[in-house]
């Protein structure tokens, strides 16, 4: 291998160099960049190494890259990029200067050239071939470059020892060698160009140069040879880029027009192609350039004579000629100021956008010492952007530049200036530049640049390099200022000069400072400025002065402005000011003419001190740059300068453009400067004094205004109060013109601006009111009080008003002289004067806000909002939404906006409820808009001093302020009304709660006159801004108060900022189906897999928090009723405790839960005792084969000295993990956590909250969850059965009752007492008097207070006497009082879940209210399907029990709560006693009346829930359930795998493997594997198959997942798939999981288990819900070994599955004379209906039912014991009272009677409103209290007793009749109820005609809406058969029962022939027949059956 580079290495001569040259390359304007890269070494040598570029042979080399720093023994990499404009090669350059030796070198290897370097040569050379065109160049020296390679022996020294580009010895270089021969030049120096025309039409020519020397000394040398257009003659077509000359030769387009000839026939320079270029040769004048003033010298113009002067070109570059002109610059020899030269082109302008980009050509000669720095401008004094510059010298040769101007995107259209500045520094330096030209590109403009202010050197000055411009302007008088530093300050004169100065505080920094070095009486130092053209509005001047000593003297900073120099003070000190450096800082404001400072001082022959300035500055005192257009309809165009500016800044009488144009076409009536009086303003007359009109400053000194704001100078007018003339709290009053009422312009809201002036140590206080009637001040808009500083402050002020209005500006006097108050310059914007004048009372304001008025045609109906633009029609919900619905954006033009800062006092829509102020609203508490920098001195603490959007004093806030109103006041802060929002709405804000006595802030949402407080903070929260946040979610047409309310006294503001609504639009359902990452929402919307069921209404439709779809989330709580899974730990300090709402120490715990977002919502929290007090909860223990598992939870920590919150996560093994640690304040708002989950052996998470400082702080939890990732830990599972215990125990799965009988745990909670002792029921919450305890009836742990067990007091809130024993010892349950109880407090108390009761079931109960007692209950029934109220009672019912009789019915899985509600604050008291379920006990009812209308009815009349049918497990005692299931388990998924080797269990199943699981699902018949897996299948023979997966051959972890082929449509909650599973094997049992998955292929898990779970088959009937059509999945994991097989066999689905709803027969509908019963499907005639007697099976045609005659009873004080006193004062016997029977002439007997019939001889008993059997009828004991009806005429017949020809006999009950036939009841006086014809199909002999017949419509139609499920229903034919004694017809269950006509149709023999409708009933009860019976209770209670089983009543 061989490697070579290039070397130069010294063997004699003087200082050797050598140059290498490229071949010559294409100008680089090709959009490419052009790079040249090579590697270099440096040897032990001197040296240097050039790369740079040549452009015309006879040129120099222009260097570009340089180095000369020895590099040791290593290659260095160079990369060098080229631009040039016009051809060139490429020269490296080297040169030795010295060496170590005389073998070192200087060596170069792999030159590369990038794509952008366009030439014919190879542009990558590394000298292994050859040197690649490189030849070498002798211009001076006896040296050259010679290819050597690097192993050679003559190499030695430091020369490279191996190449660059092979790293070998092998490789070749350029090596640079002494030359034998010796030559001088006789040229001096300078080389000689020739062009010599080659003949044409030559076949083959040779051009040899040869060379004689005619002396030793002489040499001859030629260089830069040039072929030029030795082709063929051909016209070729130039390329891009490129000009055509005649001849047809190509030249670039940048040598065009440029005054040089390139094209042989000149046509590049020809008049008509350089038309559309810009050019000046200057050979008559300057052609629009012009010479700047802003420089310190002159370019000339050299003409006629060649110059005499050093360094100046001979001749011009246009003409070669000694009488050329051009233009230079030189040094001035007479000083060594650098001098500085400026030239400006005419203005110019880029064509278009598109045009191609702007160059300025021109030719110059530069020498050493001078530069040229090119740079542009858009207007006259504004900022140079510096485009190039050009440093490297032309010596005596004129050099062509090229310089792209390109403007800025802003700029692109822009007029602009290019100014060319050059600067000399050296003695006989010069520059000179000729013949200027600019492209096409860009054109002159015929306009002038705006003016703008100079940013001069002066304008940031720190006086370190000279004096910035600033000179002593009297000079020679002793006293000058001078510009110097303490270090250079001669010694004598060191004492007047500062010690340091301010810069860089030494005694070497500078600093301008006033010497006095002679004395005279009249001496004066004034230093003066630069000047300045002019200012922009916003400009201020600060600098740093330094006044000290005894007689220092006063000095003024003056304003000197215009061609009158008219003078102003604007900034005075006055003696000594300490021996400090201190700040002024001055506001200039717009200034329009040129102006300049003076900075005077005045001797008086005795200045002895120190007096200097250092570090001016000038702020915000440049116009805005000029752009191509304004974004947006809130900027302004200017008109000439092209300035965006401010909409808000139009007609405010300031020039802020610039060009006046701003204020043009401005209302005069709109605005006021006071120049000429007071324009539209008036005094008021009610004041005390009025506003003075003044220029310059005010007489008072130390307050008020120098000059005014309109002219910023002593010459201008403004309006002021003057202090000292009147007493505090006077005031003066100004009086705007009337405007009109604002609302048809809400597009445009009226605009209030003005400048005021606030300087002096007694301001008080500048107020603006709006007022719209003459009687009173009106509504405070805006106030500021104290001292503001000496300076002109702006206000802007949006109004708002329903009725004409106007503008009061009031000054109220401080408490001494330096009070004065100034404005200015007060103007209205989009304000509309009204032509009248304001009534003197106010007017009512509207309410609501109408559509604003519009001049479009519309259609829009009073629901619709009208689009002001278009006129288009949107829904009014859709207004004030958060989401623009009109393209103009009306729709939200007068809502709140989303966000609010305050900025400029902005409101955005927010605004202060004037209800809540008086009319002296000046002196009430309310809110203001206000900034950090108005505070006044005694307000430091009050609020903040700065905002928080901003975080400086500037900003603006919402602040309560406190120094107004009274104790306890409040003040409203409102949004107008929000029609809705999105699920995921938040109002964020900032509050500053500081002061010792600050008071609270509340947050509420109001819902028409109904507000919810949904925050709330109160006392002093420290002095800083901390964040609340309210969760929103969906809302409807609401409010947002924000309410202060004050403290006890003024020290502490209430103050808001930046109000947020986020992400509040309503939800915008996408156009595309949800992502497998997503959950799709019911509405279609898609929320990410990890917003479900966290307690988030994140779909807007709860699709993804509803129950079915979040069932499978373990550990789930949002502890509203109890802690759920979650318990408490025994081995901690404290519990954790359950609280609704706020606590009631104020602001120590959340205002609302999480959940319910509420105060009456429930979370849990820690309560300490004590400080580092813990207090531990933890959840249900998570399985560790849980993957990606996560906890989610919301935490609340709020206030100082709050504790700590810790999560761990605690192993089996007791191993604990912190996962998260929160000390301290958090924010007062509820704040979500996600945490993730993982951990080798089974765990829980726990929660701990350890106490802080504070222990009254509270730190509280809700919403847990887990996510569906985890699961739970297994159990053990069931074990192995075992054989009956010996005699004396309960066999496996039985319980003992307490007399040693045994029952089943189904049998425990259904009201039968199987027991016999009552042991299975008595704990269920049942029949009770709590004599013996509470019966099971618990109170729930979730509530703020409890239902207590107690006796009656006569000292507290409860009853005095229970109502069972009736004393005081006898119990009771009352609702307890509390000393911390608050009105609202909840109590519930439950009873167990019982599993059935029968139709007529009843819960009867007592309960006592008085005026002590208070409260409020309710009796609810919770089951599935939610929570139901079946009763409720409150207010005082008198010192007594009442009874309630509520009916239960028939129901199945039901709790029974209680609940409690406190009436008043601290109170209670109210009671419950007596519980008793009556006729409760399931049966005795009609057979296949069930529960609910889709239950099954087994053919014995049993009903069993529908989804128990064909799950292969008889339900039905006959099996009936489990036959003819051939429909069910033809549908898709169902399947029992017994088919036919030969066939594919998947195929016939309908299921399919999954093709990215692990592996799949094998066919099975027995145990694979010995101890896994089943031994059978789960059909009754055990001969069947069954599916399973083989964990032998698979790791721990795979999974096999079978899912059905087929979806099922989407349903929640009615479809459910079985099947039996089996999980036998070893403890490392994997898991089995049901999924369902929807069309975006998100799994949503419904069902699992996992662990061992015995050696069986075991059931499983799961809910599978998925809002979008889904197909359910079984999914199995593989265990920890290959002993973990799990099974499968015998799925099925519901038909509900295939319907994708609940199938609920159609009810038979009652003819229109008949009532249909409630609770059954069951007609009777409407004539019976609240009759007093019940002839439905649930009693609900006696429900409802008004009281019987409810008027009062006459008096009874005439007639004896057992008898009622009529009206008349007859006397009858008490037996007749309440019989149904009128005795008393007007009826009186029957009045206020209980709605209720009693038969048989039982009387109806007033106390108890029960029916008292004829066997405790006249037996000596007195059951009825109020006229002792059971003893009354038990031995006579009363008059007239038996009706209708009845006979009345005396019987052992009393008097009793014998009715004829068609009559019967008591007396005989009720007709016999027939069977009605209620169906108009008549009976046939089969029976069956007239059950069905009211059945078909409903059938037919369910047949059509559900065909899939036909097959089912019509296959699936039970009917139920009674006794044939009693008269019945049974419909039979439309889902599951068939109608084929043979069923049969029973009758009684007694009931002939008659058609019955749906449900049958018994014509005669057993009552009727004489049977008695005892009411059926559901235990034996001894309140109420005695030990004979008669019932008596209880002593």
């Amino acid at each position: 291998m061989t490697a070579h580079y290039l070397s130069l290495s010294d063997q004699g001569g003087d200082h050797p160099s050598a140059g290498l040259r490229s071949v010559v390359f294409l100008p680089t304007n090709t959009g490419k960049a052009c790079q040249v890269k090579c590697y270099y070494h440096f040897g032990r040598l001197s040296g240097a190494l050039n790369i740079g570029i040549r452009t015309h042979f006879d040129g120099d080399v222009r260097e570009i890259w340089k180095q000369n720093v020895t590099q040791r023994e290593q290659w260095e990499r160079v990369v060098v990029t080229i631009n040039s404009t016009e051809k060139f090669e490429v020269v490296i350059q080297g040169r030795i200067f010295a060496v170590d030796g005389p073998s070192e070198t200087l060596a170069i290897d792999d030159i590369s050239f990038s794509k952008g370097c366009v030439s014919a040569s190879a542009n990558v050379c590394d000298f292994e071939s050859d040197q690649c065109g490189w030849n070498s160049e002798e211009p001076t020296e006896q040296i050259s470059w010679q290819r050597m390679k690097a192993g050679d022996s003559g190499v030695n020294g430091t020369a490279p020892l191996k190449d660059h580009s092979l790293s070998s010895t092998e490789g070749h270089y350029i090596w640079e060698a002494q030359l034998l021969f010796k030559t001088q030049s006789a040229t001096q120096t300078q080389w000689l160009g020739n062009e010599v025309k080659i003949p044409t039409r030559l076949q083959e020519f040779q051009i040899v140069f040869e060379g004689t020397i005619q002396s030793p000394t002489g040499f001859l040398a030629l260089d830069s040879f040039k072929l030029s257009n030795c082709g063929e003659v051909e016209v070729p077509v130039c390329p891009v880029g490129m000009f055509a000359c005649r001849t047809g030769s190509c030249i670039p387009n940048s040598s065009v027009c440029d005054y040089q000839i390139d094209c042989c026939d000149g046509a590049d320079e020809e008049p008509q192609t350089c038309s559309n270029y810009t050019m000046c040769n200057f050979e008559s004048n300057l052609c629009g350039w012009e010479q700047l003033s802003s420089d310190n010298a002159d370019w000339i113009r050299q003409e006629g004579q060649p110059s005499t002067q050093p360094g100046i070109p001979h001749t011009d570059h246009t003409t070669s000629a000694h009488n050329g002109s051009f233009l230079y610059v030189t040094a001035n020899t007479h000083s060594d100021l650098e001098v500085l030269a400026q030239l400006g082109s005419p203005v110019i302008q880029k064509q278009s956008l598109v045009s191609p980009i702007c160059k300025v050509r021109f030719w110059y000669q530069l020498s050493e010492g001078a530069k040229l720095v090119i740079f542009t401008r858009t207007a006259r004094g504004g900022d140079l952007r510096m485009a190039d510059y050009i440093i490297n010298h032309t010596p005596n040769i004129w050099e062509k530049a090229e310089i792209t101007i390109e403007p800025t995107a802003m700029e692109t259209l822009i007029p602009f200036q290019i100014i060319l500045q050059a600067s000399v520094s050296l003695g006989n330096a010069s520059f000179a530049i000729d013949d200027i030209s600019i492209t096409p590109a860009c054109t002159t403009a015929e306009v002038l640049l705006p003016e703008t202010t100079t940013e001069h050197k002066a304008a940031t000055c720190d006086f370190e390099a000279d004096a910035c411009g600033w000179y002593e302007n009297v000079p020679g008088d002793g006293f000058d200022w001078r510009w110097s530093s303490q270090s250079t300050v001669p010694p004598d004169y060191q004492s007047q000069a500062p010690p340091q100065d301010h810069s860089t505080n030494t005694t070497e920094g500078h600093f301008m400072f006033a010497l006095k070095n002679s004395s005279r009486f009249s001496q004066i130092a004034e230093l003066r400025s630069p000047r300045f053209s002019q200012s922009a509005s916003g400009c201020t001047m600060s600098f740093w002065h330094y006044n000290y000593g005894r007689a220092v003297g006063a000095a003024d900073m003056n304003l000197v402005e215009g061609e009158n120099c008219s003078t102003t003070v604007i900034w005075r000190t006055l003696y000594d000011q300490g021996d400090q450096w201190l700040q002024a800082v001055v506001q200039l404001g717009r200034l329009t003419q040129p102006f300049h400072f003076t900075l005077t001082k005045v001797s008086l022959g005795v200045f002895d001190g120190v007096s200097a300035l250092d570090d001016i500055y000038f702020e915000n005192c440049s116009l805005p740059p000029p752009a191509a257009s304004c974004e947006g309809r809130d900027k302004f165009h200017c008109r000439d300068t092209k300035v965006c500016i401010d909409r808000l800044l139009v007609c405010d009488l300031v020039d802020d453009c610039g060009d006046g144009s701003d204020e043009d076409h401005c209302l005069m009536d709109l605005q006021c400067s006071f120049e000429n009086g007071l324009c539209s303003w008036t005094q008021d007359t009610a004041d005390n004094f009025d506003w003075a009109r003044i220029q310059g400053p005010t007489p008072t000194s130390k307050t008020g205004p120098w000059k005014d704001h309109t002219l910023g100078t002593v010459n201008g007018h403004y309006l002021y109060i003057e202090a000292s003339d009147w007493n505090f709290l006077d005031t003066a009053v100004l009086l705007s013109q009337t405007f009109d009422s604002t609302i048809s312009n809400e597009e445009k809201p009226c605009i209030f601006r003005f400048y005021y002036h606030m300087f002096g140590q007694h301001i008080y206080k500048l107020s603006v009111y709006k007022r719209s009637s003459t009687a009173t001040k009106g509504e405070l808009l805006w106030v500021k009080y104290g001292e503001q500083g000496n300076i002109w402050l702006r206000e802007t002020l949006y109004l708002t008003s329903y009725q004409p209005f106007q503008i009061l500006v009031e000054g109220t006097v401080g408490d001494d002289f330096n009070g004065d108050i100034a404005i200015d310059d007060l103007s209205f914007m989009d304000c509309v004067l009204y032509n009248g004048e304001l009534p003197p009372t106010a007017p009512t304001t509207p309410s609501g806000t109408s559509n604003p008025t519009t001049a479009h045609p519309h259609n829009c109906t009073v629901n619709q909002f009208v689009c002001r633009a278009t006129g288009h029609c949107i829904d009014l919900m859709n207004r004030c939404d958060f989401k623009d619905d009109c393209s103009d954006k009306s729709d939200e033009f007068t809502c709140v906006h989303p966000m609010c800062d305050f900025e400029g006092g902005n409101m955005y829509g927010w605004y202060q409820n004037i209800m809540k102020i008086s009319s002296n609203v000046e002196y009430d508490f309310h809110w203001l808009t206000g900034q950090g920098s108005t505070l006044h001195p005694s307000e430091m603490n009050h609020r903040p001093t700065t905002d928080h959007t901003l975080g400086t004093p500037q900003g603006w806030y919402m602040y309560a302020d406190s120094s107004n109103g009274e104790f306890g006041q409040i003040a409203d802060l409102m949004t107008p009304v929000i029609s809705q929002t999105g699920p995921q709405c938040k109002l964020v804000f900032w509050y500053h709660m500081n002061g010792v006595t600050v008071g609270s802030l509340q947050v509420f949402s109001k819902f028409g006159n109904v507000t919810h407080e949904v925050w709330s903070q109160s006392g002093s929260q420290g002095n800083k801004w901390r964040r609340g946040e309210v969760i929103l979610g969906i809302l409807y047409n609401f409010e947002i108060i924000l309410r202060a309310k004050r403290g006890v006294s003024y020290i502490g503001d209430v103050v808001v900022d930046d109000i947020y609504f986020e992400n509040c639009a309503p939800l915008l359902i996408p156009d595309r189906q949800c992502t497998a990452n997503e959950f799709a929402c019911a509405n279609k919307y898609c929320v990410p897999k990890d917003s479900l069921c966290d307690f988030k209404n994140d779909c807007g439709d709860a699709s993804d928090e509803n129950p079915f779809i979040c069932r499978t989330f373990e550990g789930r709580c949002d502890f509203e009723f109890d802690f759920c899974s979650w318990h408490q730990w025994h081995t901690d300090d404290f519990d954790w405790l359950l609280k609704a709402g706020s606590t009631l120490t104020t602001g120590s715990g959340p205002p609302t839960d999480h959940t319910l977002r509420d105060t009456s919502g429930h979370y849990i929290y820690v309560k300490p005792q004590a400080p580092e007090n813990k207090a531990r909860i933890s959840g249900p223990t998570i399985s560790r084969n849980s993957k990606e598992c996560k906890i989610i939870f919301y935490l609340h920590m709020a206030g100082n000295g709050i504790g700590t919150l810790n999560v761990y996560q605690v192993t089996n093994s007791d191993q604990y993990l912190l996962l998260l640690n929160l000390t301290g304040d958090q924010g007062n708002y509820w704040q979500r956590r996600e945490l993730s989950l993982y951990a080798k052996e089974d765990f829980v998470v726990m929660f701990e909250g350890q106490a802080g400082k504070d222990v009254k702080q509270l730190i509280s939890v809700d919403d847990i969850l887990f996510t569906r990732e985890c699961l739970l830990a297994s159990s053990s599972g069931p074990t192995e059965p075992t054989p009956l215990p010996p005699s004396g125990s309960c066999p496996h799965g039985y319980l003992e009752c307490q007399n040693g009988k045994c029952y089943r745990p189904e049998q425990s909670c259904d009201f039968v007492n199987d027991c016999e002792d009552n042991t299975d029921e008595k704990e269920c919450g049942t029949s009770c008097n709590f004599e013996m305890g509470r019966c099971g009836w618990r109170n729930s742990l979730a509530d703020n207070f409890d239902w207590i067990l107690g006796v009656g007091s006569t000292k507290n809130l409860r009853p005095p006497i229970d109502h069972t024993l009736g004393d005081e010892n006898g119990h009771f349950v009352y609702l307890e009082a509390s000393s911390d109880g608050l009105k609202g407090d909840t109590s519930h108390m439950k009873s167990s879940k019982w599993k059935e009761s029968r139709a007529t079931c009843k819960l009867a109960f007592w309960y006592y209210f008085s005026a002590k007692a208070t409260g409020f209950i309710r009796l609810l029934v919770k089951t599935e399907r939610g929570l139901t109220e079946l009763w409720n009672m409150t207010g005082n019912q008198g010192d007594k029990w009442n009874m309630a009789e509520v009916p239960l019915r028939k129901m199945r899985n039901f709790e029974v709560i209680f609940e409690g509600i406190r009436a008043k604050d601290f109170g209670g008291g109210a009671a419950i006693d007596d519980i008793e379920f009556v006729n409760c006990v399931p049966g005795g009812e009609l057979p296949g009346l069930c529960p609910v209308v889709t239950d099954y009815v087994c053919k014995n009349g049993k009903c069993i829930e529908s989804h128990f049918i064909c799950d292969s497990k008889p339900d039905c005692e006959d099996e009936s359930d489990e036959t003819d299931c051939s429909d069910i388990l033809s549908m898709p998924g169902a399947c029992n795998f017994n088919m036919a080797d030969t066939e594919s269990w998947e195929a016939q199943c309908f299921l399919e493997q999954n093709m990215n699981d692990d592996f799949d699902w094998s066919m099975g018949w027995s145990s694979v594997a010995e101890g896994t897996g089943p031994s059978s299948d789960h059909s009754k023979d055990g001969k069947g198959r069954y599916i399973y997966i083989n964990s032998a051959a698979q790791m721990e972890g795979d999974i096999a997942i079978l899912t059905t082929n087929l979806p099922y449509p989407a349903s929640l909650g009615v479809c459910r798939v079985r099947f039996w599973y089996h999980m036998y094997g070893s403890r490392h049992m994997g898991t089995l999981k049901v999924y369902t998955v929807g069309e975006s292929g998100i799994s949503l898990l419904m069902w699992y288990v996992n662990g061992y779970q015995g050696n069986t088959w075991n059931y499983a009937n799961v809910v599978v819900s998925n809002h979008s059509p889904f197909r359910v999945a079984f999914a199995a994991e593989v265990g920890g070994d290959s002993l973990t097989d799990i099974a499968l066999d015998d799925i099925s689905f519901t038909p509900e599955c295939e319907v994708g709803g609940p199938i609920t027969p159609q009810p038979p509908t009652c003819s229109p004379d008949s009532f249909q019963c409630q609770y059954v499907y069951e007609c009777i005639p409407l004539t019976w209906l609240c009759d007093w007697e019940p002839d439905c099976v649930d009693e609900s045609d006696e429900s409802n039912c008004p009281t019987k005659n409810p008027s009062t009873l006459p008096p009874q004080d005439r007639c004896g014991d057992r008898q009622f006193q009529c009206s008349n004062e007859q006397c009858l016997p008490s037996l007749l009272r309440c019989d149904g029977v009128a005795d008393c002439p007007s009826a009186e007997d029957e009045f206020s009677c209980p709605s209720k019939l009693c038969l048989n001889g039982s009387l109806l008993c007033e106390d108890t409103r029960r029916c008292v059997p004829a066997s405790q009828r006249c037996n000596g004991i007195v059951d009825c209290i109020q006229f002792q009806p059971d003893e009354s005429s038990c031995t006579e017949c009363p008059s007239d007793y038996c009706m209708n020809g009845g006979m009345c006999f005396i019987e052992m009950a009393g008097p009793m009749c014998r009715c004829k036939q068609g009559w019967r009841g008591n007396r005989c006086n009720l007709k016999e109820k027939p069977f009605p014809t209620v169906s108009t199909t008549p009976y046939h002999e089969n029976g069956s005609a007239g059950i069905f017949a009211g059945l078909v419509a409903g059938l037919i139609l369910l047949v059509i809406g559900v065909a899939a499920v036909s097959l089912v229903v019509y296959r699936r034919k039970m009917c139920p058969q009674k006794p044939t004694e009693v008269g019945y017809g049974i419909m039979e269950n439309p889902v599951y029962g068939g109608f084929d006509g043979k069923s049969e149709f029973f009758m009684s023999d007694a009931v002939p022939g008659v058609s019955v409708s749906v449900y049958p009933w018994l014509e005669e009860r057993q009552e009727d027949l004489g049977i008695k019976t005892d009411t059926a209770h559901s235990f034996a209670n001894p309140l109420y059956v005695s030990s004979a089983g008669d019932v008596k009543p209880t002593a």
